[in-house]
């Protein structure tokens, strides 16, 4: 193969990729597809005129894997929830104990409930906490997903220890 066939082969496949990511841009409404929105508004960052306080930890945000998709989530073995966890504080701690719960908004039944431990988050370490994969939800239009860090003793402000989060899977009509 040519030169010339290398790069026209490229250019196709380029252009391609380009008008299929344009229609997924446009026609978001068109495919089923799960969106994953943080409730309330996400905690803010701290100042940094604040002083650093000896223990602090946040929920930092979460992800899944594979990532949500209607019909893979459907059709594989499951999914896995993975929450950022930040240590913000000056101490390492030890132990840090990471709860998530998948509730049904509409009538608040527990579907799922798992803790995780970190072992050991030293300052300023994000460490991820993974969860156990899932496969065998029962089927919902939407779903809270509530993310959960155990205040560590001496920690004063627990405003950021948790994070809810609506999960709103969209299908095609």
């Amino acid at each position: 193969m040519s030169c010339f066939e290398v790069a026209s082969v490229f250019h196709r496949r380029f252009w391609l990729g380009l008008v299929l990511l344009a229609a997924a841009l446009v026609l978001p409404g068109c495919a089923p597809h799960i969106e994953v929105l943080q409730s309330p508004a996400p905690t803010p960052w701290p100042v940094a005129t604040v002083a650093p306080e000896r223990h602090a930890l946040a929920v930092r945000g979460v992800d899944f894997e594979p990532p949500l998709d209607v019909f893979q989530t459907a059709t594989s073995g499951g999914v896995t929830l993975l929450a950022a966890v930040q240590n913000r504080g000056l101490s390492a701690e030890r132990d840090v104990r990471v709860t998530a719960r998948l509730v049904d908004p509409g009538n608040l039944l527990e579907l799922l409930n798992e803790t995780v431990t970190l072992p050991i988050l030293a300052p300023g370490e994000v460490r991820i906490a993974r969860f156990t994969q899932v496969s065998d939800l029962p089927q919902r239009p939407s779903y809270r997903l509530l993310v959960q860090i155990e205040p560590v003793q001496g920690e004063a402000d627990t405003a950021d220890n948790s994070a809810s989060y609506d999960i709103v899977v969209h299908v095609q009509e």
